[in-house]
């Protein structure tokens, strides 16, 4: 049996969608740069260069120095720190021009006179500004709620040098994007005029992201460090979960027919967009209604039925080595892939069960990490070695034609279709899985996985980066917890089996941590809301309190 040929992948005609040039925002913070620059004097110099603090109101431990530079172009360094020398110190470069410069600064610490040292060919100069506290966190306010995270550090690292280099950038859903250092001090953020969710950052040093709560995810954002918005594209359609990009500079992300589908039937979550960033049009759209298997059961599931979410593509990816657009499905418990230029079904990572005998062929063979052929029982392999409503399904670097490497956030939703052999959460843990994919032999091998434990639960979200170093750097962005400390789902019934021992509260406790390449937490920092919800005070979706789709570690500027 075979499947029937899906569309080819093509753009779908553009209504609203593309750049939207009359922004109000974009043409305010490019007015206010001008303004500033026009302001520096060749009497202002590096002596006496002029602060310039948050500048565009959305990034507020940053600033600019401005001054006037007579020389030729020149390599600046700036070190960040504090007068009591308390905080760990940062430092960057930053490109001088001749005549007036605005000079980046970023790295600030809250609540403190900041030290800013300014070295060039000429001369080494100190600057003091005092920052401002950090935002009010949901336990500032009784009703409080997508406030700024209370911060924690639960294991200090014992030696620096062991971590990958750079901050931890991270970004909470409707609340703020935010980096730490290894004390967990924050040393940026920006404020909620700025979308936070699917934070991805260009190759430029620019972010791009889009939030729920900016026009339901049809508004994305380019900012800068600083705070600075650079563009807004107006989109047809969600973007609801991840972004990446390609060498080309399209942007590949989730998308969907937001309103009716051509047919007049309505779905979501069930489809990938390609988008040319200098234009904000759309140049692909691959419909997997045409590829996927819409008659398999969902686990986890969507609570809303009347959503038909029923393939709920939450990361996806172009494998540029045999040109694959790869996809994870959290909601058929899948990672799978399909030709780029036709669509066309070539792999299905995920449990065997339920598929209908179409789709038997595309269903890879689990092997052990020698690519030996497991003989383990449906059973084990549902418990010990599937994905399981994953997240963050991420290319591992593989230039070997014809295999892919994939590393996943394996929340481990249920572990097994069968609600009497599943895993309540109260016992479950989310890992960390690489996978390698041979897609001549059509088997799939398990080569490494480092376990959480159950603090680490996370029924939903959660990410991870591997490092230069081979470090990981994980967030278990869904990790909630009631009162008596137990792990609990966001939707019971539906993400996980209903446990009739939970209490009545949920409070999002996510750990972040860098871990060596052995599994070995070497730091370990906690994100929390602060104040747990409950039914009565904050309504049906109290369970959904604070979740992570991102993190990764990077330095402040390229």
């Amino acid at each position: 049996m075979t499947l029937p040929v899906p569309p080819l992948p093509t753009p779908r005609a553009p209504v609203v969608q593309g750049i939207d040039i009359n922004n109000a925002l974009v043409i305010d913070h490019a007015n206010k740069y001008q303004l500033l620059l026009a302001n520096i004097s060749q009497n202002i110099t590096q002596q006496n260069a002029t602060i310039i603090a948050n500048p565009f109101n959305t990034a507020p431990l940053c600033l600019y120095l401005g001054f006037y530079w007579p020389a030729a172009a020149e390599t600046a360094t700036i070190t960040v720190g504090d007068k009591a020398g308390a905080n760990i110190p940062l430092t960057f470069t930053q490109p001088l021009t001749p005549g007036a410069n605005l000079v980046p600064v970023a790295g600030l610490i809250p609540g403190v006179i900041n030290v800013i040292t300014l070295e060039t060919s000429f001369a080494t100069t100190q600057y003091e500004y005092t920052t401002g506290a950090l935002p009010p966190t949901d336990a500032d306010s009784p009703t409080g709620f997508q406030k700024f995270p209370v911060i924690s550090l639960d294991k200090p690292i014992a030696d620096p040098a062991s971590l990958a280099p750079g901050l931890y950038f991270t970004t909470h859903f409707n609340r703020y994007n935010l980096a730490i250092d290894y004390q967990a001090v924050v040393r940026w953020y920006t404020t909620q005029e700025i979308p936070s969710y699917n934070m991805l950052r260009l190759p430029d040093g620019h972010f791009i992201s889009g939030a729920q709560n900016f026009d339901a995810y049809k508004t994305l954002y380019e900012f800068d460090i600083m705070g600075r918005v650079w563009t807004v594209y107006k989109l047809d359609n969600e973007l609801h979960h991840s972004l990446s990009l390609r060498p080309n500079g399209q942007l590949v992300a989730g998308s969907e027919y937001s309103g009716l589908r051509p047919d007049g039937t309505h779905s979501v979550e069930d489809g990938v967009t390609f988008i040319d960033l200098a234009t904000g049009y759309e140049t692909a759209y691959y419909d997997m209604n045409y590829v996927m298997d819409r008659n398999r059961p969902t686990r986890p599931s969507a609570a809303d039925a009347t959503l038909n979410d029923w393939l709920h593509i939450n990361q996806c990816y172009v494998n540029e080595t045999n040109q694959l657009l790869v996809c994870s499905s959290r909601h058929q418990s899948a990672v799978f892939g399909v030709d780029l230029a036709t669509s066309q079904l070539v792999f299905i990572m995920g449990n065997h069960e339920n598929w209908s005998a179409d789709y038997a062929e595309y269903l890879l063979t689990p092997c052990d990490e020698n690519n030996i052929p497991l003989t383990w029982s449906a059973d084990e392999l549902n418990e010990k070695y599937w994905n399981w409503g994953q997240h963050n399904a991420i290319e591992v670097a593989n230039s070997n034609t014809g295999f892919l490497d994939i590393s996943l956030f394996n929340n481990g939703n249920y572990r097994s279709n069968d609600d009497a052999k599943s895993v309540e959460s109260i016992n479950n843990q989310s890992r960390i899985d690489h996978f390698r994919i041979d897609l001549t032999a059509k088997t799939v091998s398990k080569l490494s996985e480092i376990p959480g434990d159950n603090k680490g639960y996370s029924s939903l979200c959660g990410a991870k980066e591997i490092q230069a170093n081979g470090n990981i750097v994980v967030h278990y962005g869904g990790a909630t917890f009631d009162e008596k400390g137990q792990a609990i789902t966001c939707d019971p019934g539906f993400s996980d089996i209903i446990y009739e021992g939970w209490g009545e509260t949920a409070e999002g406790i996510l750990p972040l941590q860098e871990i060596s390449g052995s599994g070995e937490i070497l730091l370990a920092v906690t994100f929390r809301s602060g104040r747990p919800k409950s039914l009565a005070v904050d309504g049906a979706g109290f369970r959904y309190d604070m979740t992570a789709f991102r993190v990764y570690k990077m330095p402040l500027f390229y």
